[in-house]
């Protein structure tokens, strides 16, 4: 693929994704957040038709390929959310990804956006776990039991039908254990806030602030920093641990001062 097929993107000004890195650069204090693979293909998908309504199925199958059929809500709604996480400690004011009910997401006209082919791509770093060396003359050459073909189908099937059943709910714990529950139990909700928060006088000022947010045993999950403006709040009707029968939806406040 030539560079030209592979441009990076400039939104705002400021943020540079860098899809062959799948990353987020900012322009200015050069900080970077490594993506995770489905939500910067989302990104891309997205940037890629700025202005337009990208439908939820076309996002999955973009990102997930054939697969795409056997991923939960919760997998593929935490992708979207990490990328308006990752934005959140960019200090983006504006809401970059716009959900459009029952139809779909888009990135807004009033978002600037620039293909960048002049780039220089920085490195980023990342964390590789050591692996022990081993000397190939100190392996014991043991002789293992050979499987017939019917015993390999039935351990291929096994593990293949433990991946699906297991996959929902282990990226769910994976995306949400970043979320701490609150010592306070406003109303009839339960409420989380970001654990990387440097405190969280913001989240107990928007959970007073908003007692309807607060009712019929709802779950909130509040994301917000001392230091910006900005508050994300995903309202689910369950824990974020169940990954059925669950239903929720993203608010997002982008220049929230408390009152």
């Amino acid at each position: 693929m030539s560079e030209a097929d592979n441009p990076c993107y400039l939104i705002e000004n400021k943020i540079l994704f860098i899809p062959e890195k799948q990353c987020l650069v900012h322009t200015d204090s050069h900080e970077q957040i490594k993506l995770k693979p489905t939500a910067s293909s989302c990104l891309l998908l997205l940037l890629r038709n700025h202005t337009e309504i990208v439908t939820q199925n076309e996002l999955l199958a973009f990102a997930w390929g054939e697969s795409h059929r056997q991923v939960s809500f919760n997998a593929f709604y935490q992708s979207i959310l990490s990328l308006r996480k990752s934005f959140l400690q960019m200090n983006v004011e504006k809401q970059i990804i716009t959900t459009i009910p029952r139809k779909g997401l888009l990135i807004q006209q009033e978002i600037t956006i620039e293909k960048k082919w002049d780039h220089v791509v920085p490195e980023v770093e990342i964390e590789l776990t050591d692996t022990p060396s081993v000397t190939p003359n100190k392996i014991e050459n043991k002789k293992l039991p050979k499987l017939n073909l019917a015993e390999m189908l039935i351990i291929m099937f096994t593990v293949l039908i433990a991946g699906v059943l297991l996959y929902p709910k282990i990226s769910s714990e994976n995306y949400f254990s970043g979320y701490v529950a609150s010592k306070k139990y406003d109303g009839q909700c339960h409420y989380f806030v970001n654990a990387d928060a440097s405190d969280y006088s913001r989240h107990e000022g928007f959970i007073k602030e908003h007692p309807e947010m607060c009712s019929d045993n709802k779950f909130l999950y509040i994301t917000a920093y001392p230091e910006t403006k900005n508050i994300s709040v995903i309202l689910c009707t369950a824990g974020m641990d169940l990954s059925h029968d669950n239903s929720c939806q993203s608010v997002y406040y982008p220049r929230y001062d408390s009152k």
